[in-house]
């Protein structure tokens, strides 16, 4: 691998792993810890939902949460070798189905042959997780894209699965949260007995550019990534995200959405460490987003800072 090619590698990680700890993100994870604490004092499983459209942060929130509830750890006894996982992620399969999920839990539980594991029944495969949660000291299931659940089959099949988080969350004693697009909380509170398990709830939205305190945070949010990705990439010169004309361009082109966001970043400063000049500048931004479809109507960092602000008070009025 190139100098080059090792630096836009870098580089792009870092934005890749740039996590913001903004005022939303920072309730959202407070209720997860609420749920954790909640249950372990009721003896009883208290749960959270996270909702949120597409983009605005969800699953790498989750990943967020996962890494700081306790990276899982391996104990060797005279007895035997015991994996500690306090906290499990997944993403729910395509097909979720009992049996689909169940799998897919088991297999980040530490079992690992998946043909073995399809073969045995729902029943048999539920009895593992329970036995396995207890040997891990797990105290935190994560159920990512909890809503492609609402693409399977009938209201019965999808209120099956439900019910059967419902008897995990009895027999466990350990919090589910649940990660989706805001529908999936129609269809869990149509089960009165797995809603009332679910007290918490925290749905999370695009920055609103209409409100002055959630455009101070989206400025907050570009000002850690320039100081945390951009500033360590050393260019000769670049762009300033944060400057008046640059920001309110941002603000148009990503619609406050961090996957916009995260795409048009990655697209731009890829433009930028490939050419040897070594400089990140506005034409960069202007690049990326006229292959970027919700750019493509008007792409903004091709407009005045007059049409830009015209356009923005425009949107948001």
């Amino acid at each position: 691998m190139t100098t080059s090619t090792e630096r836009q590698a870098r580089v792009l990680k870092a934005l890749a792993q740039c996590v913001v700890w903004h005022p939303e993100f920072a309730r959202a994870y407070a209720l997860a810890q609420k749920s954790m604490g909640a249950t372990k004092n009721r003896q009883a499983a208290t749960s959270i939902m996270l909702l949120g459209d597409q983009g605005v942060g969800k699953s790498t929130l989750c990943e967020r949460i996962e890494q700081e509830v306790r990276v899982a750890t391996e104990l060797d006894t005279e007895q035997s070798h015991i994996l500690i996982m306090p906290c499990i992620l997944i993403e729910l399969p395509s097909t979720a189905t009992i049996k689909a999920v169940a799998v897919e839990l088991l297999l980040k539980l530490g079992l690992e042959d998946r043909e073995r594991l399809e073969r045995f029944s729902s029943p048999s495969l539920t009895g593992m997780i329970i036995q396995r949660l207890i040997v891990t000291q797990t105290q935190l299931i994560i159920l990512d894209e909890f809503h492609r659940l609402l693409d399977q089959g009938s209201t019965e099949t999808k209120k099956r699965v439900c019910r059967w988080i419902n008897h995990l969350l009895n027999q466990t004693k350990i919090p589910i949260l649940l990660a989706g697009l805001p529908k999936i909380e129609t269809l869990i509170d149509t089960i009165p007995e797995l809603s009332d398990r679910y007290p918490y709830r925290k749905r999370l939205r695009y920055f609103d550019f209409a409100d002055k305190a959630a455009t101070a945070q989206f400025h907050r949010v570009i000002e850690a990534i320039e100081q945390k990705v951009i500033e360590p990439a050393d260019f000769a010169e670049r762009v300033s995200l944060t400057q008046e004309a640059t920001f309110k361009a941002i603000c148009l082109a990503t619609d406050g959405s961090f996957r916009h966001l995260n795409m048009l970043l990655n697209d731009s400063l890829t433009l930028a460490l490939a050419r040897v000049d070594n400089t990140f500048t506005l034409e960069d931004l202007a690049r990326a987003a006229d292959d970027l479809h919700f750019c493509r109507a008007r792409n903004p960092f091709r407009m005045s800072s007059s049409e830009v602000s015209a356009k923005l008070l425009k949107k948001y009025e």
